[in-house]
């Protein structure tokens, strides 16, 4: 599918001198890719993302990016999911270079530039909200199934998905209260997860 929103985005680790330029449609579904909890170990208010509407510009932003700065790539952190791919899309040393360079060719394009990220994720974060009750009431009745019948070697899948979702709204600011079931609120505050 080569129209619809396409971004890039350059986001840098939080404790590290590496970041990652990449492409993605689903931002947020791409950086879950790599971690987990990509809000905390990502420094998102450092990151920025370029929206296009049409892939092809999203991806020829991506490589003149990459190219341009090929002398600095660097491996992929050792805690990033391996099956997340994207490891020739690391870059060291230069973030405040390809971060003006990003600017600049979103400027001359006339497209929207995202920046800080975190102010994106928020943003996108705010739009979701309305659909935690139903969904985290379901997660809720799934962590309560694996409990009784999973045992100690099952991992606790649901609980870890339910607990890295409302930290990513925590860590934006997004207030949560209203917007989930009280047998939720309560799971949250024993700290179960």
């Amino acid at each position: 599918m080569s129209n619809g929103r396409a971004f890039v985005y350059v986001i840098p680790c939080r404790d590290d001198t590496r970041f990652k330029v990449g492409f993605a449609r689903d931002p947020i579904h791409r950086w879950r890719s790599f971690h987990a909890r990509f809000y905390a170990y990502f420094d998102l208010q450092r990151g920025l993302l370029v929206e296009a509407t049409r892939v092809a510009e999203a991806r020829a932003i991506e490589q003149r990016l990459l190219s341009e700065f090929r002398t600095f790539e660097a491996p992929a952190p050792l805690d990033i999911a391996a099956l997340a791919g994207g490891s020739s899309e690391w870059l060291r040393g230069v973030l405040d270079d390809v971060v003006a360079q990003a600017i600049a060719l979103a400027s001359a394009r006339g497209l929207v530039l995202h920046r800080p990220a975190s102010d994106w994720l928020r943003a996108h974060l705010l739009e979701r909200r309305e659909l935690l009750f139903d969904w985290s009431m379901r997660l809720l009745e799934q962590i309560e199934y694996e409990r009784e019948h999973g045992g100690p070697s099952c991992p606790p899948v649901a609980a870890r998905a339910l607990r890295d979702t409302l930290d990513a709204y925590a860590c934006t600011g997004v207030e949560l209260a209203d917007h989930l079931p009280a047998a939720v609120v309560r799971w949250l505050r024993q700290g179960d997860a």
